[in-house]
């Protein structure tokens, strides 16, 4: 009964409400600051093209005159920034500046998040990044995790300076909307609900048909086996649909971009010699 309920919910969503309420989820809500965990950062704007103000954080350690790399985060599509920058911090101790944004409608961000929207958004953020790296006499590694790493593909694959990127790693993430939605339907609901109602997803901004465009760009794939958000096999697939150089991480019983551990575990610790290989 509980499921039928949740069915119609569902299905109400789909059919009276604008299909983007199902793929962002904001709140504004600040979780977590960089100084209440002990590391320097600076917060500044970037305007969009249409006047709106996004949010960014600039997250550094003072005792590196300046960073190994420029590593730019696209989070996943859930609560904002001040949760998702915690998986990546880590490696400001290690030498690393990190740069964390929300996208319109996340947290201090203004405006309401919309696929088209945020890509565009998304370039100007890789523009900005790209300055802050070239300022810093560094590199730039981009990072995407879930949703993230689905508009990072797609807007990277865009960018004029995407060559400037040495290494792009997508962690947990799928190279269609209109199929994950029908994964995560079939598997919280029933069978074949996914496959009736997928079709209102549209797929004109996911990054499947891009994916083969991010080479001669270094990709390193990240997916854990046990993933019940975004399935395994959608990390095959982008490794499948990717050019070469590109390497495929299968994190054995990992959930969804869960496997860094704050930097503790024995992935984080072969991702960061990963890192520093990518570098020199």
């Amino acid at each position: 009964m509980k499921k039928l309920l949740y069915l119609i919910i569902i299905c109400f969503n789909f059919l009276f409400l604008n299909c983007s309420s199902l793929y962002y989820h904001p709140t504004k809500e600040t979780y977590f600051t960089p100084k209440q965990m002990g590391f320097s950062y600076t917060p500044v704007s970037i305007t969009t093209k249409d006047g709106l103000k996004l949010n960014v954080w600039k997250i550094y350690s003072q005792k590196f005159e300046k960073p190994k790399a420029v590593i730019l985060q696209f989070h996943g599509n859930g609560q904002n920034m001040s949760s998702h920058f915690i998986s990546l911090v880590w490696l400001v101790n290690h030498g690393y500046e990190l740069i964390v944004f929300d996208y319109r409608g996340y947290g201090e961000s203004e405006g309401e998040p919309d696929p088209e929207d945020i890509l565009e958004d998304s370039k100007l953020v890789l523009d900005f990044a790209l300055k802050e790296t070239k300022e810093k006499e560094s590199k730039l590694i981009v990072y995407g995790q879930s949703l993230g790493g689905a508009v990072a593909m797609r807007a990277v694959a865009d960018w004029e300076e995407k060559k400037e990127i040495v290494l792009f790693c997508i962690d947990g993430s799928f190279p269609s909307y209109r199929e994950v939605a029908k994964q995560t339907m079939n598997h919280v609901l029933f069978p074949p609900i996914g496959n009736l109602f997928s079709w209102l997803f549209h797929d004109h901004t996911s990054p499947r048909d891009s994916i083969a465009n991010l080479s001669p760009i270094p990709i390193l794939i990240i997916h854990g086996t046990e993933d019940t958000v975004v399935f395994f096999e959608n990390g095959k697939q982008i490794f499948g649909l990717a050019g070469e150089p590109k390497v495929f991480w299968e994190i054995r019983g990992g959930g969804h971009v869960d496997w860094m551990n704050l930097g503790q575990s024995k992935f984080a610790k072969d991702f960061l010699v990963l890192l520093n290989r990518h570098l020199y």
